[in-house]
């Protein structure tokens, strides 16, 4: 399986991208989404919303992304 490099903010070359990364953070999301930035602003809109926004707690929805992710025994 083909793997990506997770970009940080300064490796990404797109400016809207590279701001957004650097507002909210090491987001591996975005790191990936650096590679190809013209996917990643009408995904934002989405991921945006569903990650920052929403009635569910931040800290909520962080570990239930991360049960999802050692229930597909993923790495990172």
């Amino acid at each position: 399986m083909t793997r990506l490099r997770v970009l940080t903010a300064h490796e990404i070359e797109d400016p809207e991208l590279r701001a957004t990364m650097e507002k909210v953070g090491n987001d591996v999301a975005l790191g990936i989404y650096g590679h190809c930035p013209d996917l990643f602003k009408p995904f934002w809109q989405f991921l945006g919303r569903a990650k920052y926004g929403g009635r569910l707690p931040f800290a909520l929805k962080v570990l239930v992304r991360l049960r999802i992710a050692d229930l597909n025994e993923c790495e990172r």
